[in-house]
């Protein structure tokens, strides 16, 4: 990570002052036979021989900044990495990226980043696939490509998701489904929907990854695509403990499955939920079964699963089989590097192996537990804000402490009596200051106070008298015959039923221990019914932190945003990702809705209100509209 941020400026800087690809394009001098060996490249079937033609290609350019080079390395790559190649492929990845650098060549430079973290993929190093895929998203955004910015964002997400890193691959996945707008391809929703999904799953709320599940059936184009989501989604409704819906489901989808992975994935959990039901031999049977096809079909991934299941089968009626497949449970995510599964399954040994075999694996536990909250750590300081580069900081610290030796030498050599005074008079400059912003803080917070029992006096005053008296003119109206009758009626009625919505809307604000749900259920009530909202990292603010003048405006800032929403944005994808650090708390809000035009960029009244209870407890607030469309607000709230 050291090297890693110069390494960011250093390329921003060339691209920022670098033409777009399409200007910077030298025709072609590559002679004919060049051309002629790839186009010989689609026309065999075996990768090494079209391997061979690339390589004759390659040979024959004249002009080493031939326009043809990067394509053919391209080629060369995607085939070497399919040969498993990786050092070659490795290569010429560097050489794509290095050659967009110097062709000032901002896609080339996102595509060079791709195919170097697509490399790192296929060697499982996940934490390098992830800094890559970052750059080379962060690219496609410069170049202005959207839609590939969107798919390298997918699977940034993923490599997020694999490290550990479940509300900032949640972030990813969102930030991507807001650039697909006008995208059309299942494969890439598909994948979105699954992975936050997982990301909810293993953030234990069962229920939302259910949802998301659903929302991936619908770009489920192929019978296997299905059943690999409908198997997910029975799996959550037995962790849910509710069998009947699960064993419906899997019922539905085995008749449709083969005896491949896939299938006995699918028997695994189907026989092992029947056994949670009602636990009866039967079902063992047939896990045992599943097993034994496992290991003939040398299913590494499956095998563990089948460990698992077992163990917890035998695990009361007879702990020394299920110590047996705990073992090997444990030797099989070592076999296929899941730290993960290592952990569940030592912590099945903990508890079934004799004392002294249980304290060995208790060492062992311990150990991988540090290296894994290590390197989820790791993986969420990636996209920590990029700081000064490390020498420009130390010069800085060089500076300031150059520039504290000097003013001590000055203080020195002044008298005792004027150090005396200075000090006196700081301090009392220090001590009046304090005071005043304690008297200061006292009435400001006594004025929020006021603000918000006056919103609420406001709000049961057109409750009890405005809207009840409408009400009961309404009632009177009802009685007439005039022919205006119908028409005044139906206004009264619109008048009231806004009477009460500007009631409800400055309720009191729950501020003890039901916040974060009441929060959650304000904005999922104001989101109109052709929206999906997404709420990040809302769990993981420790509210109690937060003062209760600070919480109510923080209600009512959301609000507004909502209100702000639903009248001008007509978004169908909005998210609120919350985040505390260095003693602060971010709100971002984020929609794809038709934004502001750059020329009529101004706050209406409503955002007026945002910022205003915003400096009313000391926060900021930004906001800002992309070229095509899409409102986005950063509220900074200090605790």
């Amino acid at each position: 990570m050291k090297n890693f941020y110069p390494v960011i400026f250093f390329i921003l800087f060339i691209t920022l002052t670098c033409c777009d690809k399409k200007n910077s394009l030298r025709k072609s001098t590559g002679t004919d036979s060049a051309y002629f060996y790839f186009s010989k490249v689609k026309l065999v079937d075996k990768v090494p021989d079209k391997v061979t033609f690339l390589n004759n290609a390659l040979q024959h350019l004249q002009d080493e900044y031939d326009t043809l080079q990067p394509i053919l390395w391209d080629y060369k790559i995607y085939y070497h990495d399919i040969l498993k190649e990786y050092d070659t492929s490795f290569y010429y990845a560097d050489k794509l990226l290095q050659n967009g650098i110097r062709e000032k060549d901002t896609l080339q430079i996102a595509k060079g980043y791709y195919r170097l973290a697509k490399n790192h993929l296929y060697q499982d190093d996940h934490f390098e696939v992830l800094k890559k895929m970052y750059l080379s998203q962060q690219f496609y955004l410069y170049g202005m490509d959207s839609i590939n910015a969107g798919k390298r964002l997918v699977e940034l997400g993923i490599a997020q998701r694999r490290l550990g890193d479940f509300i900032g691959s949640q972030n990813s996945q969102v930030k991507a489904l807001q650039l697909f707008d006008n995208f059309s391809d299942s494969t890439y929703f598909l994948s979105i929907y699954n992975n936050l999904a997982i990301s909810y799953r293993q953030l234990n709320d069962l229920e939302e990854a259910i949802d998301e599940y659903k929302n991936a059936l619908v770009y489920s184009k192929n019978r296997v695509d299905s059943n690999s989501v409908l198997n997910n989604i029975a799996n959550l409704y037995a962790d849910l403990e509710e069998y009947d819906k699960a064993l419906s489901i899997f019922e539905n989808v085995l008749p449709q499955t083969d005896n491949n992975f896939l299938g006995y994935r699918i028997k695994d959990n189907y026989y092992f939920t029947q056994w949670l039901n009602d636990q009866q031999p039967a079902s063992i049977d047939s896990l045992e079964f599943v097993l034994l096809q496992r290991l003939k079909n040398n299913d590494q991934i499956g095998l563990m699963a089948s460990y698992d299941h077992l163990t917890q089968v035998y695990q009361k009626e007879q702990p020394i089989k299920a110590l047996n497949y705990a073992e090997k449970y444990y030797e099989q995510a070592k076999a296929t590097n899941n730290p993960t599964d290592q952990i569940r399954a030592l912590k099945y040994m903990i508890a079934l192996a004799p004392a002294e075999n249980a304290q060995n694996y208790s060492l062992r536990f311990i150990q991988l537990d540090d290296s894994l909250i290590d390197a989820r750590s790791n993986a969420k300081n990636v996209f920590a804000k990029i700081k000064y580069d490390e020498e420009q900081k130390l010069e800085q610290i060089n500076s300031l402490e150059k520039l504290s030796a000097q003013q001590q030498i000055a203080l020195l050599k002044s008298s005792n009596q004027r150090n005396i005074a200075i000090f006196l008079g700081i301090l009392i400059i220090g001590a009046s200051g304090f005071v005043i912003y304690y008297i200061r803080q006292k009435a400001k917070k006594k004025r929020i106070r006021e603000i918000h029992k006056t919103e609420a006096r406001i709000s049961k005053r057109i409750h009890d008298e405005l809207a009840n008296d409408l009400y009961r003119l309404m009632t009177a109206l009802e009685n007439l015959n005039a022919p205006e009758k119908l028409e005044l009626l139906d206004k009264l009625e619109d008048i009231y039923f806004r009477t009460r919505d500007i009631s409800r809307e400055n309720l009191p604000v729950k501020t003890n221990q039901e916040y974060s749900k009441e929060v959650q259920d304000m904005l999922s009530q104001m989101t109109p019914k052709s929206a999906h909202i997404y709420l990040i990292g809302i769990q993981e603010v420790n509210w109690d932190k937060i003062s209760e003048e600070a919480k109510i405006t923080i209600f009512r800032v959301l609000q507004e945003l909502m209100v702000n929403m639903k009248k001008h944005s007509k978004a169908s994808i909005i998210s609120f990702n919350f985040k505390t650090e260095n003693a602060k708390l971010q709100i971002n809000y984020n929609d794809n809705g038709v934004g502001l035009q750059p020329n009529t960029l101004k706050k209406g009244k409503g955002l007026d209100n945002v910022e205003n209870r915003m400096e009313s407890i000391g926060g900021s607030f930004k906001f800002q509209t992309g070229n095509q469309g899409g409102f986005s607000v950063e509220l900074i709230i200090p605790f």
